[in-house]
């Protein structure tokens, strides 16, 4: 349960009118709810959100085992579960996502995949004391553009974990993991 009271439709009517418009989807999401406490927050939210999800082209597979591999290096549940059942629908073997955490005693991984957990792991470890190799091995791979925007995905699932970990924010009642 959480922390805070969270806050419903008729306690915030303009925030939720703003989520049923950009996520009628999941407008009751814990997050959004959260975040409906400070609605220009979740105003600015939800376009970066978005930002950050596009991806640049980055392979969904990769994207998603950086997520997950940020959530497990934090220690957080609430964005780790829904990125998992992503990454297995986007086509990672549910044997690699078991192995993940010992991605570099495992066979299951490619290079460019042990780069990319290797940043994610790091940069949530020790933002600063990201070494040149390990930057190097995922920039020489997937270029300035992508390596960004994979870097930005392991900085929002950072931040949103920083903020459900401490709220201590729940997966949402139907949710199911794979």
């Amino acid at each position: 349960m959480a922390r805070i009271p969270l806050p419903t439709p008729a306690d915030e009517p303009e925030a939720f009118a703003l989520l049923q418009a950009k996520r009628s989807h999941a407008p009751n999401a814990e997050i959004y709810r959260t975040l409906a406490i400070c609605p220009e927050i979740l105003e600015a939210f939800l376009p970066m959100a978005d930002a950050v999800r596009k991806g640049y082209g980055i392979d969904p597979k990769l994207r998603e085992m950086a997520i997950v591999m940020t959530c497990q290096t934090m220690g957080t549940s609430y964005e780790h579960n829904p990125h998992w059942n992503r990454a297995i629908k986007e086509g990672v073997s549910k044997e690699k996502m078991l192995a993940l955490w010992d991605f570099e005693q495992s066979a299951l991984f490619s290079e460019l995949e042990k780069a990319v957990l290797r940043l994610a792991r790091d940069a949530t470890r020790a933002p600063a004391q990201v070494s040149p190799e390990v930057w190097n091995a995922v920039h020489r791979e997937l270029g300035s553009q992508q390596s960004l925007a994979l870097l930005f995905s392991i900085g929002w699932y950072n931040m949103t974990g920083r903020l459900t970990g401490p709220l201590d924010l729940s997966d949402e009642a139907a949710f199911a993991r794979i």
